[in-house]
């Protein structure tokens, strides 16, 4: 264990020190775009088997993207968990032994991950707004990263399709170029349509006027 924290600690370290060259650089005039830009500190990320691991392999894998073998993958990922996601690695490090990267991510997404489905996409065409537009969105948003690639556009009309009538006939009025856009309009007018709502209906000037007292025949 202290060998390995020694390696992260010697990571970090030279993740420091790349930025300070990278700032260096950034005034020559070199560029490098293919990694990551490099900050003063990037701490390991932690799991502790509660929310989504996606999230944590993704991080894990931004990380990583320094001088270290495949193996110390596996072992500072597994070093950096917490609660029940450390207890269920010791049990697969003593029925599987170390496991290879992409192994570990598989047995950490069916651990942790949410139910696995055949056909994400018809999944994501089946979800429907119940509650609120940002229930909706949280639902969906959790759900794309795991149906594969989708343009823009798609994105968009799953979404729209989503949030059902009245509301996604107001939305495609609008017309929006981005997945971005169609979220912010729908809960604005989701807000719109609960102020109005609330103020309760508009008087009907006109018609009450006519139900008031009738007039005196003319004499």
């Amino acid at each position: 264990m202290e060998s390995l924290q020694s390696k992260v600690d010697g990571l970090q370290q030279e993740r420091t020190d790349a930025s300070l060259s990278g700032h260096r650089a950034s005034g020559t005039g070199e560029h490098h775009n293919d990694r990551p830009p490099q900050f003063q500190k990037m701490d390991f990320p932690k799991f502790d088997g509660k929310s989504d691991p996606l999230a944590f392999i993704n991080r894990c894998e931004s990380f990583h993207q320094q001088r270290i073998t495949k193996e110390e993958k596996v072992w500072m990922a597994s070093y950096n968990m917490e609660g029940g996601a450390q207890l269920w690695y010791m049990q697969v490090q003593r029925d599987e032994g170390t496991l290879p990267w992409h192994c570990f991510t598989e047995l950490i997404n069916l651990r942790f991950g949410p139910p696995l489905c055949s056909n994400p996409l018809g999944e994501l065409m089946a979800c429907k707004r119940t509650t609120s537009v940002l229930d909706f969105q949280e639902w969906l948003e959790a759900l794309l990263p795991r149906a594969g690639y989708l343009s823009e556009a798609q994105k968009v009309q799953l979404f729209t399709a989503g949030l059902q009538p009245p509301l996604s006939l107001d939305v495609e009025i609008h017309n929006p170029q981005s997945l971005a856009v169609a979220m912010s309009l729908a809960r604005k007018l989701e807000l719109r349509d609960q102020c109005a709502a609330a103020s309760g209906p508009l008087p009907r000037a006109g018609r009450d006027h006519q139900r008031g007292i009738l007039q005196a025949p003319p004499p």
